[in-house]
């Protein structure tokens, strides 16, 4: 028993538990709730990958892909692998109707993705790659540290 106690705080710290969608939903709702500025500072100094990729969506959808403290993708991008991430099959009945067509932009499916539990939990199979990130975003993560780093 004492073995599975001192396990269960490095599990959690590893990520090794899925994310409900509820606890997911609730954390989208504080992110979207900060103010811009608020976001900038959090997405200079978090140390947990999963805010800093809510963050970066947040701000995303809010059009702002630079600012003065910072870039989207700075921290990220490196961290986006194709197949990084298991994907259920094309016919799991857990999956729903939503696609990236359903979104205005990439950044909106991130903040989705997001907040519906992703990347460790993938229940509108909007990240069919299994990269980390919604759709089409890897590209918006790109443009935005492209800009960011041309001399």
């Amino acid at each position: 028993m004492m073995r599975v106690l001192l396990l269960l705080p490095l599990l959690t710290a590893c990520g090794a538990f899925v994310v409900t969608p509820e606890t997911a939903r609730d954390e989208a709702r504080r992110i979207n709730a900060l103010d811009t500025a608020t976001l900038w500072r959090v997405q200079a100094s978090t140390r947990d990958m999963v805010e800093l990729s809510q963050v970066e969506a947040e701000l995303g959808s809010r059009d702002q892909f630079s600012s003065s403290i910072g870039y989207l993708g700075r921290r990220t991008l490196a961290q986006a692998a194709r197949g990084r991430y298991r994907r259920p099959s094309q016919d799991d009945p857990a999956l729903d109707g939503v696609n990236c067509d359903d979104f205005l932009t990439d950044a909106a499916a991130q903040v989705e993705f997001m907040g519906s539990g992703g990347p460790r939990n993938d229940r509108h199979k909007l990240d069919d790659d299994g990269d980390g990130l919604a759709c089409n975003w890897i590209d918006d993560l790109r443009q935005s540290v492209a800009r960011a780093t041309q001399s």
